[in-house]
């Protein structure tokens, strides 16, 4: 038996946006004539919108109307959509640490929650951080929970991260939130390519892919190590799995071979591990790190 080992070590930083409010400029009673009076500058939070200046530009906010936590409590998954452009100088950006402030009161910072983003493949949406390079762009998800009462309309919202001093200046309202009943709704809307190529990945492969699939995996284990974990990953003819993890446990049970995954559905619970694949001309990539980490 083969084994194929990836390991992944990471660090979770912070990402990043930026940027300035714009301003008008009028005649100062007593100034020279034809001199230019001081520039005024709308503040954050003011009532004015602003969701684009230097490397970011807002592209949406959003909110899954439908998603409840265990608890059942009053919090409300809450997306920020945007695009990180680094046009002079190198940058870095990850979903996570970023502030969210409703009406100048509560403040909010995201985190990293694995399976929200899934259909939103045109997003970068990690906990890792992902180099933007000078004359690229990335475009970036960020998670809140958040109360639905904080939600309510005509509440202001500004925003801050570390990296970027500027982001202080994007402010935006409750107004401007969008509500989806679902986050595939969401996705359809707001990443309407990337919803169709997750769509796509998760079809039901043909006979003539399942069985090339079957054949680079079946006899195969992989082994990554994730979240201070080892995790070991076994097929088997024709349909089976294993998992054994570092910490003794193990489950097994049966998967099936899509486009772009290989869902392994575990029978006791009818929970389904995810597993991207691709075929690529240099082989077979299994990538059991994006499976098991909840980064």
């Amino acid at each position: 038996m083969k084994k194929l080992t990836a390991l992944f070590l990471s660090l979770a930083l912070t990402l990043s946006l930026a940027a300035c409010g714009g301003g008008t400029t009028t005649q100062e009673s007593g100034a020279p004539a034809g001199s230019a009076a001081p520039e005024e500058t709308t503040p954050a939070g003011s009532g004015e919108t602003v969701t684009a200046s230097g490397a970011i530009s807002i592209d949406a906010i959003a909110v899954d109307d439908s998603w409840r936590d265990d608890e059942e409590s009053p919090l409300r998954m809450v997306y920020l959509f945007y695009t990180v452009t680094a046009a002079d100088t190198n940058l870095e950006a990850d979903s996570v640490y970023t502030e969210m402030t409703i009406n100048g009161s509560n403040t909010y910072e995201s985190e990293n929650y694995p399976g929200t983003c899934d259909y939103l493949s045109s997003y970068y949406y990690s906990s890792y951080i992902e180099d933007v390079f000078m004359g690229t762009s990335l475009k970036v998800a960020c998670t809140f929970q958040i109360p639905e009462a904080d939600l309510a309309a005509g509440r202001s919202i500004t925003f801050a991260d570390h990296n970027y001093p500027e982001m202080d200046d994007l402010s935006m309202s409750t107004d401007d939130i969008q509500h989806f009943d679902g986050v595939e709704a969401m996705a359809e809307a707001i990443d309407p390519e990337g919803y169709q190529a997750e769509l796509e990945k998760r079809a039901e492969a043909d006979p003539e892919r399942t069985e090339m699939v079957k054949n680079q995996i079946n006899g195969y284990y992989w082994t990554c190590y994730v979240n201070s974990t080892t995790y070991e990953l076994e097929f088997w003819a024709d349909n089976n799995f294993e998992v054994r993890t570092s910490l003794g446990t193990s489950n097994s049970g049966t998967y099936s071979v899509r486009n772009g995954y290989i869902f392994c559905t575990y029978p006791d619970t009818g929970f389904t591990v995810e597993v991207p694949y691709e075929i690529t001309d240099e082989g077979f990539d299994l990538d059991i790190i994006a499976a098991f980490d909840v980064n």
